[in-house]
């Protein structure tokens, strides 16, 4: 990181009508490189998928967002008079760009995506929570390019489909084997690379809640180390080979935290959320450190911002956004003249002749299209009838549960227990695994439920478990939403709750409390029966007998209903 203090200060007004004019331009070829990174997070597969922007307009799409890049790197090029768009652009992702997949994804093993991935010439990456979601072992397959197993999930799908090794460094510098204490195998802490002459250094990190937001089985072989530390020692050692412009590739979260700040109005604003946390840590632990950019992600947030001297920012999720940052190196320094400006942009959607207008959105298009031609038949069955067009799973709108979708699901789930025989009271699940909207599509006059809808909706195929809780602990599960849990739905109770936390708690829509020293039969997943999304206690369940897997539970739900009625009731309550 460059020595020198300076005060950044860009007007929102001034962002958007120039959002990348907050550094110098290169006046001298041989001395300063100007250099741009693109960068995506949290994209999950939605290769494509489509959504609206704040004002309506389409965004999303891997399609689009090849093109969105080609143009940036053209515009860059052409601004510095470059000779090639490619010397001076840098292309990288922050985590999670698998898992929890729609299912022209996830059914052919998020291979379409890496393939996208390749197509687009992402460069560097970073490990997220989700590409553990079936174990390490088997993005390791896909990183590799290797052929499925029988095994392997959905081999049927997935034994045929062309898939090749990825280009992509993926980074990971604080994730360790629990017994040999070494870094994750086949994963390197920092990479390096060269712009026109100066090194850029990487390092990749991910948020410590991996241990808590992943099946347990998944990560039992492995510990977090504290991502500020993991930061310094690499930090230092790039320093050592003379390494001075560091970029950090965070699956961490941040915010910004003016309550007008978005993506439309963004600007020099303040900045928070565990990315923060991590970069003030650093600076007690070395305050030389040069890290000059932070890309983020995991909380499907916004955010744009400096701390200190270091730029972060977050471009949502889904590919609904994308982030470029532009700055100047120095060849005498090796560093960055100032803190790189920075712009959160909408991955507009593009016409389909402005896609194949270019040879690379082209080239993501045909991928695309053909995953979702190969899975067709799967996820354009119909399955069942619905009285509405989409219903939410807003967990902002809902940020304790009870979201239109998260009651539907768990009415599932108790549904499923109870017509296999297990005579379940309640269901629960973490609203974190509830992906997508359910959404329909039109025959007709009819809003028709197809497999593909249902299965984004609970993409991620956990066991469903029938476990013994007592009355006391469950209230304490649901409690823990205020306690650093995530949103809880449920079925076959209601609660009300304040400030402190819940209240009471009441079986189905009566004024019948639940007992605390009584045993229910309650219905969860087996990630939360771990103690996933810090619901610790579901690992209290006794007497777990499994059920079947949670996405066969909704698909089979919505089959057997045949047509779908959107719940209303509440199953939350504010009280004084």
């Amino acid at each position: 990181m460059f020595k020198k203090k300076i005060v950044a200060s860009l007007g929102a007004a001034a962002l958007l009508m120039a959002p990348l004019s907050g550094y110098a331009k290169t006046t001298k070829v041989d001395s300063n490189v100007p250099v741009q990174f693109l960068a995506i997070n949290d994209l999950h597969g939605n290769i494509g998928e489509s959504y609206k922007a704040t004002d309506g307009t389409p965004i999303g799409g891997a399609a689009s967002l090849a093109y969105n890049f080609e143009q940036e790197k053209s515009a860059f090029a052409k601004k510095y008079k470059l000779k090639s768009t490619t010397t001076n652009s840098l292309t990288v992702q922050a985590g999670d760009l698998v898992g929890g997949s729609p299912s022209y994804s996830s059914l052919l093993q998020d291979e379409p995506t890496m393939n996208v991935a390749n197509a687009m010439k992402f460069q560097v990456g970073a490990l997220g929570n989700h590409e553990f979601d079936e174990g390490i072992e088997e993005f390791q397959r896909i990183l590799k390019g290797q052929a499925p197993t029988t095994e392997t999930q959905n081999y049927d799908l997935v034994k045929d489909y062309k898939q090749t090794k990825s280009n992509m460094e993926v980074l990971s510098a604080n994730i360790v084997d629990k017994k040999t204490k070494k870094l994750l195998t086949g994963f390197k802490p920092y990479t390096v690379k060269k712009v026109n002459g100066v090194k850029v250094g990487f390092i990749g990190i991910v948020t410590p809640d991996i241990k808590t937001v992943v099946l347990s089985k998944f990560v039992q072989n492995i510990e977090v180390t504290d991502p500020a530390k993991a930061i310094a020692k690499y930090d230092k050692i790039l320093r050592k080979e003379g390494i001075k412009a560091i970029v950090v590739i965070a699956h961490s979260g941040a915010y910004n935290t003016d309550a007008d700040t978005s993506i439309e109005t963004q600007g020099q604003d303040k900045i928070a959320g565990p990315s923060i946390d991590m970069l003030k840590e650093l600076e007690k632990i070395d305050p030389n450190h040069s890290v000059d950019v932070v890309f983020g992600g995991h909380d499907h947030n916004f955010a744009n911002g400096v701390y200190k001297k270091t730029r972060i920012i977050e471009a949502k999720s889904f590919g609904k956004a994308y982030s470029v940052v532009e700055g100047t190196l120095s060849k005498k320094t090796k560093d960055f003249i100032k803190t790189p400006a920075a712009v959160v942009k909408y991955n507009y959607a593009k016409t389909e002749d402005e896609i194949n207008s270019n040879k690379v959105s082209k080239s993501v298009n045909s991928i695309v299209n053909n995953a979702k031609e190969l899975v067709k038949a799967t996820t354009d069955r119909p399955i069942a009838t619905a009285s509405f067009e989409s219903i939410s799973k807003d967990r902002k709108a809902f940020p304790l549960g009870g979201s239109p979708v998260g009651n539907l699901v768990t009415d599932a789930q108790l549904n499923r227990a109870n017509t296999l025989g297990y005579k379940a009271d309640f269901a629960m699940t973490n609203s974190g695994g509830i992906r997508a909207d359910l959404t329909t599509v039109k025959d007709g006059d009819k809003n028709v439920i197809t497999w593909g809808k249902a299965q984004a909706v609970q993409p991620f195929g956990n066991y469903l478990k029938v476990v013994k809780m007592t009355g006391a602990n469950i209230k304490e599960a649901i409690n823990q939403q205020f306690t650093g849990g995530y949103g809880l739905e449920v079925s076959g109770l209601h609660y009300t709750y304040n400030a402190k936390g819940v209240v009471d708690v009441f079986v189905g829509n009566t004024d019948e409390k639940i007992d605390p020293a009584k045993s229910y039969n309650v219905v969860i997943n087996d990630f939360i029966a771990t103690g996933g999304d810090k619901f610790t206690a579901f690992t209290t369940g006794t007497n777990e007998q499994i059920i079947e897997i949670d996405t066969d539970a909704f698909i089979n739900y919505l089959s057997d209903l045949k047509h779908i009625e959107a719940s209303t009731d509440i199953r939350n309550l504010k009280v004084d």
